[in-house]
């Protein structure tokens, strides 16, 4: 892959998969979360694609901004100020328009990407922290996952206000994820304090959660995503010391890391699976995502910077082979990763959110700590 040496370094990750890093941070240093103090680090944190896959745009938590960069020429168009500690952002289905979640402000920017500016903010819920769109792209749906919030706000993509509010059965939405064929939602609930986090199933023609479904022994529930099929869901947790196998306890671990692979039918199995190996450890597992032909999972992991990549077929068949009280059991067995384990790629400092290109050849990772995206070629 040729990329410009302007904004990029070029190393090799683990095994076949080539990583490059863009510098998204731009020649102004940002500003410390929720304050206006200056750092060096805008800190991406989220990273999405417009529709076209030519463009792509981070919300730098610590800048408390949007950067712009072309996919092609790997340079940063701009840089556009939005409110406090950004945490995601969403592209209109025409690719004009950014909505973009600020989390301390408790308001979603909705910028004109032309012209590089705000034109207007809406007042949500405490701290929005994820924004999805309808499959027709006329409601943004926001996770509001603040102190005792319980709620995903929607907004009217036609009049950028806010037309309504669906109450979630806990605290904490924390991430929502829309079905492929845009007739459900799935929403994790990250509510603290409780030692058995769930889901919400929501019915989009209803507005009403129809099922919730627990992800026993859970914490720190942090992505979720749909199968290209819809019939399963995926979500990033960790599960807390005191359920712990000996080998990592052993060793001081903290958390287990874990996914929930979760069948999307009603009364399914909810699949808790491990994503460490025995003397390898992921820590935080944070954004996943799955490439649109739904051959490869790809796990940002925070804190030991690199992106895992799961073999999505091979996954799916460990949850299909066997019974819940099989699946309760292999999720303290660490030899279970290597069934569906591809590499893991080294990448820049505390990557948090992932997405993948339109022909799945590429994954493109925000670093936190680095102010760089990494660009990795998909496992041959």
């Amino acid at each position: 892959m040729r990329i410009g040496k302007k904004y990029i370094s070029l190393f090799l990750g683990v095994g076949v998969a080539l990583s490059a890093v863009i510098g998204s941070g731009v020649s102004q240093a940002g500003f410390i979360q929720g304050t206006r103090i200056k750092s060096e680090h805008p800190s991406p944190f989220y990273i999405t694609l417009s529709p076209d896959g030519k463009t792509m745009f981070t919300a730098n938590q610590s800048g408390h901004s949007v950067s712009i960069i072309d996919t092609k020429s790997q340079k940063i168009l701009g840089e556009v100020p939005v409110g406090d500690q950004p945490e995601a952002a969403v592209v209109s289905l025409d690719g004009k328009t950014l909505y973009v979640c600020n989390a301390e402000s408790d308001s979603v920017s909705v910028i004109d990407i032309a012209k590089q500016k705000v034109t207007s903010e809406i007042k949500v819920g405490d701290w929005p922290c994820s924004v999805k769109l309808s499959k027709d792209g006329k409601i943004a749906y926001v996770c509001c996952s603040g102190n005792m919030w319980n709620a995903i706000d929607m907004i009217d993509t036609t009049t950028n206000k806010k037309v309504g509010s669906i109450p979630t059965t806990d605290y904490g939405p924390r991430d929502i994820s829309i079905s492929p064929d845009g007739k459900s939602a799935i929403v994790i609930l990250d509510t603290a304090g409780k030692a058995n986090r769930s889901v919400d199933f929501i019915d989009l023609t209803t507005n009403k959660v129809v099922e919730n479904r627990i992800i026993g022994e859970s914490a720190n529930l942090r992505g979720v995503t749909h199968t290209p099929c819809g019939c399963y869901a995926i979500v990033t947790y960790e599960t807390p010391k005191i359920w712990l196998p000996v080998c990592e306890a052993e060793n001081g671990q903290i958390f287990t890391n874990n996914i929930a692979v979760i069948e999307t039918k009603k009364g399914g199995k909810v699949a808790r699976l491990p994503i460490d190996e025995l003397n390898d450890y992921d820590g935080n597992p944070y954004g996943i995502t799955v490439d649109p032909q739904g051959k490869y999972v790809y796990i940002a992991v925070r804190a030991m910077h690199r992106i895992t990549i799961l073999d999505l077929a091979k996954l799916i068949n460990v949850v299909a082979s066997n019974t819940q009280e099989e699946l309760d059991y292999i999720r303290d067995d660490f030899e279970t990763t290597t069934e569906y384990l591809v590499q893991r790629v080294n990448v820049g400092l505390c990557p948090s959110s992932v997405v993948t290109s339109a022909d799945g050849k590429f994954c493109y990772a925000a670093n936190y700590f680095s102010n760089s995206i990494s660009v990795i070629s998909a496992p041959n």
